[in-house]
């Protein structure tokens, strides 16, 4: 009965329309969430899971359990996404809906792959490569493999999650990187006002100061339209936030001396 479900299966992706994978909705075709009940095959599997220590105690194993839980649902996905292509676009359907237990997993593979590549066996200087958009090219294959990284906690982030959008601030917790003011405060406030808190004031000010009330004003309305790529978009370049750069912004903010 399997191997006659799989043929019909691949008959089904042989008549399905080339543009089928460009035209997608989540919206009409949403993770199963966590009312729906999966199949006493699937439960199984989660049974199996646990036996050999994975399950909910490893994060690649979960992920690509519920991925395919997913397939499964909708197999015309499967046969119209290459497999890491779609594994990323159900990635951000899942992070924008919590339709899945492995929300959490999906941002802490990034970040813990991000830790390794900054511990001291790996440590690589990256001064001006990130600031919360890409700064300089690249100078050599971790460099390379950090930027990937930073890109994909980026579009997390983007879809306002409450696991990425503190995931993208703290990487200044245990790295030399630098986010721009205005994308810091965006991230930072967004996250607090989730639960009715507000960030710390100096991220505020530190907006006015370097980048005007204007800039503000716009970062507020991008929040409101959860909009982090149009901060991102419109943020100035990573050179005009080093350390000399902004102290010679906060010297013109005071005026001349008397």
């Amino acid at each position: 009965m399997r191997s006659l479900s799989a043929a019909c299966l691949f008959l089904l992706a042989a008549f399905l329309p080339a543009q089928a994978a460009e035209t997608w909705s989540f919206a009409d075709h949403p993770h199963p969430d966590f009312t729906d009940e999966y199949s006493a095959e699937e439960d199984a599997i989660f049974s199996d899971l646990e036996a050999v220590g994975s399950g909910f105690r490893n994060c690649a194993a979960r992920i690509t359990f519920e991925y395919l839980i997913y397939n499964r649902r909708y197999p015309e996905f499967a046969f119209t996404h290459d497999f890491n292509e779609g594994l990323e676009l159900w990635k951000r359907h899942v992070l924008e809906t919590n339709r899945a237990a492995s929300s959490f997993c999906i941002v802490i593979e990034v970040t813990e792959e991000l830790r390794e590549l900054y511990s001291y066996e790996f440590a690589t200087p990256t001064e001006g490569l990130f600031c919360g958009k890409p700064g300089r090219q690249p100078r050599n294959s971790a460099e390379d493999r950090i930027m990937a990284l930073l890109d994909r906690l980026v579009s997390y982030a983007a879809t306002g999650n409450s696991f990425a959008l503190p995931a993208l601030s703290e990487v200044e917790d245990w790295s030399d990187i630098r986010l721009n003011p205005d994308i810091r405060y965006y991230v930072e406030a967004r996250h607090e006002r989730r639960y009715g808190n507000e960030p710390a004031p100096i991220l505020r000010d530190t907006v006015i100061v370097l980048q005007g009330e204007e800039r503000l004003a716009f970062v507020e309305d991008a929040m409101a339209r959860n909009d982090l790529a149009d901060v991102i978009a419109t943020s100035p370049d990573c050179s005009a936030f080093t350390p000399e750069a902004r102290a010679a912004k906060r010297e013109a903010a005071r005026g001349d001396p008397i």
